[in-house]
């Protein structure tokens, strides 16, 4: 009960946070606000893939946040190469697929190096932090829809894996997720856009339904491949800063596929130029 009610209080600050800073403020609040975020979650990745001193996580993440902002300047200069990137990425996020599966049947993953992790970490997180800053800079209404769905889909996920959890969704990776608690995520994703559907309809409701299905099943991926590199780095999660929850990825894992992946089906609808 005390952890539940540790990781309800951490979730509301966090989820206040991010209205208020990444949301309601000026632009280069916003801007900092997620580029902390972005170091934080960088200084994680880099222990994950081996990096020991503080030092070394710093420099990795300090390299991370500067590509990101170079990379966000280079898309808004060349709008027409958007489509393009979030395009590669959703290609990367298909081979994540393969990456889990061979898991899966083998206990044993692709990532064999510091290297390959650390620069599978900085694909990841850069391509994140310019799906975010891009559908911001866009429509604040997409950015928050955006967050309710693949919060909302954890929670549901969560209490329908409690309480009807049965059949394991891929065991050898995260033991605790069923098809169970799958099914009640996206439903309870669903159900959340809906509502977001009717405050502002901007999509058709069959194609927004599929959106939001499509995002939630990347946020599922998200999740499921940090939990993967967790388990071939043998830790449990990946920092400590956020109580109740662990690191600053383990709150982002699901928006690390989830936002690219959304990025890439607002721009083929051409709902974001």
């Amino acid at each position: 009960m005390r952890l539940l009610s540790s990781r309800l209080l951490t979730g509301v600050c966090a989820f206040g946070a991010f209205v208020f800073f990444g949301l309601m403020a000026q632009d280069l609040v916003a801007l900092i606000f997620f580029l902390i975020v972005l170091f934080l979650a960088g200084i994680e990745w880099g222990g994950l893939s081996g990096l020991q001193s503080i030092y070394g996580k710093t420099l990795y993440s300090s390299a991370i946040c500067i590509l990101s902002v170079v990379i966000l300047d280079l898309s808004a200069v060349a709008e027409e190469n958007r489509q393009l990137g979030a395009y590669l990425i959703l290609v990367f996020w298909l081979a994540a697929l393969f990456w889990l599966a061979l898991y899966q049947k083998t206990g044993k993953g692709v990532i064999i190096n510091k290297m390959i992790l650390g620069a599978v970490g900085a694909l990841i997180l850069v391509s994140m932090f310019v799906s975010v800053m891009t559908i911001k800079n866009s429509n604040l209404y997409f950015l928050l829809s955006l967050i309710l769905v693949v919060s909302c889909a954890d929670i549901f996920a969560f209490v329908g894996g409690k309480l009807f959890g049965r059949y394991k969704l891929i065991a050898n990776v995260s033991p605790g997720k069923t098809w169970e608690g799958l099914i009640f995520g996206i439903f309870g994703a669903m159900f959340i856009g809906n509502l977001l559907y009717l405050v502002n309809p901007v999509l058709n409701l069959y194609i927004w339904n599929a959106v939001v299905a499509i995002t939630t099943l990347a946020a599922v991926v998200g999740d499921l491949f940090e939990s993967m590199i967790k388990r071939f780095r043998k830790v449990k999660n990946s920092g400590t800063v956020l109580p109740g929850h662990g690191g600053v990825l383990d709150r982002l894992d699901s928006a690390c596929a989830a936002a690219p992946v959304y990025l890439c089906a607002l721009l083929h609808l051409e709902y974001i130029a």
